[in-house]
């Protein structure tokens, strides 16, 4: 495989400030690579070629007039819930198919602005719901990726980008990142705009981004917050963590046995760890989340459903259907309730660094579905950093991920953590699709 496609982010801007690397050159060897592996794992919706390489050429005029861009030459992909000025945002749905986005969204006007290379749209379940989408996983072609941001987690395992933005309303980001054996990093709720993305519920929407480390995420997330500077510390000092074990309760026994062997090379190397409980019970936060939630797209898709019913997948209609049956007075109760649970919930992890955890109950199951959101919910209600790091293969080969969850807005907190926690793990090797 082509080197230059395992270069970290903060080597690729450096490399063409040392004259060592072209964007062009970076830019043709990825579309190689997407070229070679897409007919096997589908990531992708559209690639813009042209576009890509015309912004290539211009960013390499850009560096030999001696202008270097914190994400200069990065190739990126975008979920196709996220405009992107001239191609169409049709978010799996057929009636979105024929109506180019008008301006970029926030979030890759600012990808453009720090010199990434926008390489195309990246396959999303139906409106960024649960109706699997085409893409296959890296890792066995059987497997789900993931949802609802299949295709941009998958791109990233194949190596056809090293960095790819997708949201999470339930588990969209961390679950496929844990699929997919690729880093999927969360940030707190609104750490960025949503202008120009399709909402799913609005008050759960987040954005987040995949890489193939915890360096990359917080290389490329502190681009994105326009921080001073870029360098992001790594944490040295032992992290103190409590392992959940609610959730390993819920996981299956291979999950819950690699947790566990997590958890001892993390003492082993200096963490301190205490096996904790959460102050409440797991269930009721799934049920705070999936009231608003439904609810919410109850609201948002009640005027579309009424025109093009036929177009929706079984399952997004069924959540839709149901939503807007939930009486106003449940949906009130459990926005209260998300206040009270959420000063609750950050008192307790304001005793630690973070918590540890599965991102996912299992390995990637078929592509009849996208997964047990369960593990990741609790985390997108509460608007808390969320970070999947991968952590080793099941018996048969396929990917499992440790989660790691910090308080709301300590987001480079956690990336400091996360990094430590990496280095404490092997590393795993590129997908058979790779």
């Amino acid at each position: 495989m082509n080197q230059l496609l395992h270069l970290p982010l903060r080597e690729i801007p450096a490399r063409i400030r040392q004259r060592q690397l072209s964007v062009s050159d970076l830019i043709q060897a990825t579309l190689q690579q997407i070229e070679r592996t897409e007919p096997d794992v589908q990531a992708w919706v559209e690639i813009d070629r042209d576009g890509a390489l015309r912004e290539a050429e211009r960013l390499d005029r850009l560096a030999a007039r001696g202008t270097i861009l914190p994400l200069h030459g990065v190739p990126v992909g975008l979920k196709d819930v996220i405009d992107v000025a001239g191609l169409p945002t049709r978010a799996g749905f057929a009636p979105l198919a024929d109506h180019p986005a008008q301006a970029d969204a926030a979030i890759v006007a600012r990808l453009r602005e720090l010199g990434a290379v926008v390489l195309g749209k990246t396959h999303t379940t139906q409106l960024a719901f649960a109706d699997p989408a085409p893409t296959r996983n890296p890792w066995a072609p059987d497997r789900t990726p993931g949802g609802s941001s299949s295709g941009s987690a998958a791109a990233v395992a194949a190596r056809q980008s090293p960095l790819t933005v997708g949201t999470q309303t339930a588990g969209s980001v961390v679950r496929p990142a844990a699929y997919c054996g690729v880093v999927g990093f969360k940030p707190s709720l609104d750490w960025f705009p949503l202008d120009g993305v399709i909402p799913l519920a609005w008050s759960l929407d987040h954005l987040g981004i995949f890489t193939r480390s915890v360096e990359d995420a917080a290389y490329a997330y502190v681009a994105l917050c326009a921080h001073q500077r870029l360098e992001v510390p790594l944490a040295t000092e032992p992290p103190r963590l409590f392992l959940l074990v609610d959730f390993l309760e819920l996981a299956e026994p291979e999950v819950a046995a690699h947790l566990q062997d997590v958890a001892r090379r993390f003492r082993e190397a200096g963490a301190r760890i205490e096996e904790r409980r959460l102050p409440v019970d797991v269930h009721l936060l799934l049920a705070v989340h999936h009231v608003i939630m439904l609810s919410e797209m109850g609201a948002l898709h009640q005027q579309m459903l009424e025109r093009v019913p036929d177009a929706y997948g079984p399952r997004l209609r069924s959540a839709v259907e149901v939503g807007q049956l939930v009486p106003a007075g449940a949906l009130l109760h459990a926005r209260r309730l998300r206040r009270r649970l959420s000063t609750l919930l950050d008192s307790f992890l304001s005793q630690v660094d973070a918590v540890i955890l599965p991102t996912a109950s299992g390995p990637a199951p078929d592509r009849s579905t996208t997964g047990d959101r369960r593990f990741q919910a609790v985390w997108t209600l509460l608007g808390t950093p969320a970070l999947s790091l991968p952590s080793g293969l099941t018996h048969d080969g396929l990917p499992l991920a440790t989660q790691l969850v910090a308080r709301f807005g300590h987001d480079r907190h956690l990336l400091h953590v996360a990094a430590w926690c990496e280095r404490i793990l092997p590393s795993l090797p590129p997908p058979p699709l790779a």
